[in-house]
């Protein structure tokens, strides 16, 4: 008999987490019997049912109550349905992703004494989140569950380094550093046929550069830092260039407010404005065909843990920009597959993005080593082999 396994994420919506979360998943089940479990989405995203179409025949349960938002009494009610999952499955490991799944998820399986509790941090609000109360408290919380946790996945050697000797939330013997793994075979596919798509989608001429910045809109991500250096490059009088904001968010109101008080236009997924250089997709299912319709993928944020837009766009063979927070400078070859930035300037990001604007052969070169980074770093054979031996290995300990 195949050991049990729940895995719990916070939602199961277009992003990193649930793009990670369930092709592997979908792999860990030749070895395990899997649940997954998963909250409810927000109303700015969009729920990922394009990945239960191709990852099939998986078997999970949606937790109403268990949401972003804090609430003391639903999340109570969270509990308690993750709890009576988790008994009625006999579950020998609970694997969880994300914060509030996180805390609920590890203590309800500490409570019916799930001998394997393990808990991967695919990002953190260690810092840029919250005011000093609300930071000491979140750290606070994470040092009393990691006491509990039998191991603490960390998704690159930096972000290690984070939770062991800068926010002191495991000892180093708890902590094992397995990298995210991406399913190439829906991002490889049809690559030529996606970008003309892509870009006969937003009626972009053979010569426009395409620049993407992909995620949650939300003040953490920095979306300001991208508009501000686009309006840069605008006010130089660049042409032909396409900015793109890939996603939603809390953040997009003002976004859209400070473009208009600076009299630049913009488009939106519902009122397309034709003379715009600025568009706001919204979210998008088929992100093969975002990532292949980029010539360059950036990322601005304050915070991150391992960013899963600069690996995808990596695969497909884009340069990448980035700002050097959390673990991103794992995530890529600075200075080879892309550009690291060490500051939020204006002016830096500028910078980079001017270089490999005015430079076709250096987005060529980088573009093709950063494929050849990307797939010999993070195939995701690599990830579903080390978690199997990770599961296996802690199992076997409780049985000595």
């Amino acid at each position: 008999m195949k050991p049990k396994v729940v895995i719990i994420l916070n939602r199961l919506v277009i992003g990193g987490q649930a793009v990670d979360t369930i092709p592997l998943a979908y792999y860990l089940k030749n070895n395990f019997d899997i649940l997954v479990l998963y909250g409810q989405k927000e109303k700015d995203e969009v729920e990922a049912l394009f990945l239960l179409e191709q990852y099939p025949n998986l078997t999970l349960k949606k937790i109403a109550p268990l949401k972003r938002t804090i609430n003391p009494l639903i999340d109570v009610w969270a509990f308690f349905l993750i709890l009576r999952q988790i008994k009625n499955f006999k579950a020998a490991v609970v694997h969880t992703h994300g914060s509030k799944s996180g805390l609920l998820g590890r203590l309800a399986a500490y409570m019916v004494r799930v001998p394997v509790r393990i808990h991967t941090f695919h990002g953190h609000l260690f810092h840029s989140y919250f005011n000093t109360a609300g930071t000491w408290l979140v750290k606070f919380i994470e040092r009393k569950m990691a006491a509990i946790t039998s191991v603490i996945i960390a998704l690159s050697e930096e972000q290690k380094k984070e939770l062991v000797e800068v926010f002191k939330i495991a000892r180093k013997e708890k902590v094992e550093v397995i990298g995210l793994g991406v399913d190439d075979r829906n991002l490889l596919m049809h690559d030529d046929e996606k970008r003309i798509s892509f870009r006969e989608n937003f009626r972009l001429n053979s010569n426009a550069i395409a620049i993407g910045i992909i995620g949650r809109v939300v003040p953490i991500k920095n979306h300001m830092l991208f508009l501000k250096t686009a309006q840069q490059l605008l006010d130089e009088k660049y042409t032909n260039l396409y900015f793109f904001i890939v996603g939603d968010g809390e953040s997009n109101n003002g976004l859209m407010d400070y473009l208009n008080t600076n009299h630049i236009a913009f488009s939106t997924n519902t009122n397309h404005n034709p003379s715009a250089n600025i568009i706001f997709t919204s979210w998008m299912e088929d992100m093969a065909s975002v990532y292949h319709g980029m010539d360059i993928v950036m990322l601005t944020s304050f915070n991150e843990g391992t960013p899963l837009s600069i690996i995808e766009a990596q695969f497909c063979g884009k340069p990448v920009i980035a700002t050097n927070v959390g673990g991103v400078k794992d995530t890529f070859k600075a200075g080879v597959s892309g550009i690291l930035l060490n500051s939020h300037s204006v002016s830096d990001c500028a910078t980079a993005l001017k270089q490999l604007i005015n430079d076709a052969t250096l987005r060529k070169s980088m573009g093709e080593k950063a494929f050849g980074f990307a797939t010999n770093k993070f195939a995701k054979t690599h990830e579903v082999n080390a978690i199997t031996d990770l599961y296996l290995q802690q199992l076997a300990k409780t049985n000595s």
